[in-house]
């Protein structure tokens, strides 16, 4: 590059600096903007390290974490300070953004957490000035994330989620044609990635050492705790929803083998309603954050024009279900969004964007870290998970996700001998309800679950429940029920004209030509039929884990979407069936989990709005004055417009509204 192109030609560069790695955008004043690819070699963004306390024996520190702390990590068979890596890090990017755009960078800008501490931000500044970026500004990424999301002539009250590896953030600012001003920030360095797969492998820990004592989960290296982090992080995303786009989760099911090398090799398994009853308190104590928030900020929920969700953590499920109505709408803010606002500020300092957007056109306000002590965390319940032996059958989908480990008497007998006497116990009752059920089908002529050929060809009722109201008793609606009214299946055998041929397997059109799909497989009939049988004998948990096992079974079937309907409806029933204010909990989660699955469904919105108004009226009546004001404001998420939500707040008061969630530890 000559000297004088050097002159004139200059780029401005932003930056995300993430927990799991940088994301970078450039460009010069009105140019596209253009992505930065960094080199595969880059430094090792997470480590392992001892844990000082708690279960799982080691943590996994971000790079970034580890600014300005006097550490250091192995990169490319060293031990190199983590300050030195960032300047190298930073230094690489400047090279790389010379060399693509043929001009000198001019103006840098990175985004970091507005709880990032004093030190670590003049660490960053101090490692920008030393490879060659200069002068290099620090906005947060609330603020970066509102000016990508807006452009000079928006104008809105944003409320930033933001959720990724190293924690949750909130930042309230309000923008006003490319002038941002921050409102209020809070924050915990919980409520994660990192943390939410901390508990999986706390998990594993625990079985480990139920069956195999201290020394199982002691001696492993760090590669093989990174390892299993992956794969707790993989069986995590498996459970919460594809990456982006679909709606719906990949499986239903993760299993997780525990390898340390310190014996044979075992598989935890982690089901979806365990790790949405393990997500739903995180969420919850997130929004009683954001309320908080509002209130000290004085701006009501209803100003919120947008909620913007960035990072990893959002596009989970049962995240996105669980924010719901915190602003007029909800944006979800792609991969980039904070690099690209990172660079916008930066064109902007260089002189470039609209006169209104200059330099002064950002007022961040105070920036103080996240306070230990409102821990979103706090007296969190464990996750849920079981171990089970390395072969045993998993009857996984077609799609080749793993299933749940088998039920019969054989593992029970398994269970019976490694002491677990309660699960043992447990699983015998389930397998002698199942009997039950199939007796009492065969002993009606409808072959529960059972259809001629040996494909399972035949198809049977799948019952009233997938249309029933969930607001009846549960077991309202069986199979028994179906009558022989229009759409009530029979037997592969039944109905037929005499001399009739066997059913045909494949798909067939109907008179007017279109096709018509067969049912799904008698395994999933089977677990469906189980699952009304166990709602009507009370058994409500039981009953909505079985019609999660028929929508597994269902993964590759082209009925899928009916299964998911009726899956749906076990949950609906399951949460209406009792009123009590000690089932709520429980309510809650199913209807959640049912929001998680179809996120677009309005009869469970309706559902969970209903239930949660219900429960504030048995605390009310029972004088559980501040609870009552807790769910009538997560009724009033779930329909604004819910009647008598607002009447009974006012009834209340606000007073109580206005002291909610402004304790030091939230519960």
């Amino acid at each position: 590059m000559t000297a004088a192109r050097a002159g004139a030609d200059r780029v401005s560069l932003g930056v995300d600096f993430g927990a799991t790695g940088v994301r970078a955008l450039f460009a010069g004043s009105g140019q596209q903007v253009r992505r930065l690819d960094l080199p595969a070699d880059g430094p090792p963004w997470l480590g392992c390290a001892p844990a000082g306390s708690g279960v799982l024996p080691v943590t996994f520190p971000s790079l970034k974490s580890l600014v300005a702390g006097g550490r250091s990590v192995p990169w490319r068979g060293q031990s190199v300070d983590v300050d030195t890596v960032v300047v190298r890090l930073f230094r690489a990017l400047r090279k790389r953004v010379e060399e693509q755009a043929d001009a000198l960078v001019a103006q840098t800008v990175v985004s970091v957490p507005a709880s990032f501490q004093s030190a670590q931000r003049q660490a960053l500044r101090d490692a920008a000035s030393e490879a060659g970026l200069t002068p290099v500004r620090l906005i947060s990424d609330s603020m970066a994330a509102v000016m990508g999301h807006t452009t000079d002539r928006d104008s809105g009250t944003f409320l930033v989620y933001g959720m990724g590896y190293e924690g949750f953030e909130l930042g309230l600012v309000r923008g006003v044609r490319g002038h941002c001003r921050a409102l209020g920030y809070v924050g915990a360095a919980t409520s994660g990635g990192r943390a939410f797969d901390e508990a999986a492998l706390e998990s594993a820990v625990r079985l480990l050492l139920a069956h195999r004592g201290p020394a199982s989960v002691t001696g492993a290296p760090a590669e093989v705790w990174l390892g299993l982090r992956e794969r707790a992080q993989r069986a995590r995303e498996a459970l919460t929803g594809p990456p982006a786009g679909d709606g719906a989760a990949v499986t239903d099911f993760a299993a997780l083998t525990l390898d340390l090398g310190t014996g044979p090799a075992l598989r935890m398994g982690i089901t979806r309603p365990n790790l949405d009853a393990f997500l739903e308190p995180h969420v919850r104590r997130t929004v009683r954050r954001a309320q908080a928030l509002l209130d000290e900020s004085a701006v009501p929920r209803g100003d919120v024009d947008t909620l913007l969700l960035v990072g990893g953590g959002t596009r989970m499920e049962q995240v996105r279900a669980g924010v719901a109505g915190l602003g007029r709408r909800t944006a979800h803010g792609p991969p980039e969004l904070l690099a690209l606002g990172a660079l916008k500020h930066a064109v902007r300092l260089g002189g470039g964007g609209a006169p209104s957007s200059r330099s002064t056109a950002l007022e961040e306000g105070l920036l103080e870290p996240a306070d230990p002590a409102r821990d979103t965390l706090a007296d969190a319940p464990a996750l849920t998970a079981t171990l089970f032996p390395l072969d045993a059958p998993s009857d996984a989908p077609a799609d080749g996700t793993p299933a749940a480990p088998r039920q019969d008497v054989a593992r029970a007998r398994d269970l019976a001998r490694q002491g677990r006497r309660q699960e043992a116990v447990a699983l015998l009752r389930d397998i002698v309800t199942e009997a039950r059920e199939l007796l009492a089908g065969l002993e009606a002529g409808l072959g529960a679950g059972l259809g001629t050929g040996a494909d399972g060809g035949g198809t049977v009722s799948m019952g009233a429940g997938a249309g029933a109201e969930a607001g009846a008793s549960a077991g309202a609606s069986t199979d028994a029920d179906a009558g022989a009214g229009p759409g009530t299946g029979t037997s592969a055998g039944e109905g037929r004209p005499e001399g009739a041929g066997p059913p045909e397997r494949q798909d067939q059109p109907d008179a007017e030509g279109r096709v018509v799909r067969q049912r799904p497989g008698r395994t999933t009939e089977r677990q469906l039929a189980r699952a009304r049988l166990l709602l009507e004998s009370g058994r409500y948990e039981q009953a909505v884990q079985a019609s999660h096992r028929a929508w597994q079974e269902a993964t590759a079937h082209a009925d899928r979407a009916d299964v998911l309907d009726a899956m749906i409806d076990v949950h609906c029933a399951a949460a209406m069936a009792d009123m009590s204010p000690e089932h709520f909990a429980d309510a809650e989660r199913w209807l959640r989990c049912a929001y998680g699955h179809d996120p677009t469904n309005e009869r469970v919105r309706g559902l969970l709005a209903r239930r949660t108004f219900r429960h504030a009226e048995e605390l009310h009546r029972i004088g559980a004055r501040d609870e009552a004001i807790e769910a009538l404001g997560k009724c009033l998420v779930w329909d604004r417009e819910h009647p008598g939500a607002e009447a009974l707040s006012r009834l209340l008061g606000r007073d109580g509204r206005n002291r909610r969630g402004r304790g030091d530890v939230l519960d």
